[in-house]
């Protein structure tokens, strides 16, 4: 536990492509555009960015700040608690399974 803490704190912006809870972040708001029905192009005009930094967020290659998550949460008409409750049940199940190897 300490060390994930760590290799959170000690990350760059230049390493955030590299942090798996991005990536899985990613990953999530991908699957919920595409049930949608909503392309990237499109969903990056609603939530005010270019489709270039929509792949990169899909593709846990860009953070976000709170403004887009909020924005990107109300898009999905859920809570951003939500997105992080499914984020760490995602992510949690993950971390148990590294052990079982």
């Amino acid at each position: 536990m300490r060390k994930r803490l760590k290799d959170l704190h000690s990350a760059k912006p230049d390493d955030a492509d590299y942090l798996p809870e991005l990536v899985e972040l990613g990953v999530m708001i991908g699957s919920y555009r595409t049930a949608l029905g909503i392309n990237q192009e499109e969903m990056a005009k609603m939530i005010g960015v270019s489709r270039r930094t929509m792949t990169k967020i899909e593709n846990g290659r860009q953070t976000l700040s709170l403004v887009i998550f909020f924005r990107i949460a109300a898009l999905f008409e859920v809570r951003p608690v939500y997105l992080l409750q499914e984020l760490a049940r995602v992510t949690q199940r993950k971390w148990s399974r590294k052990g079982e190897d």
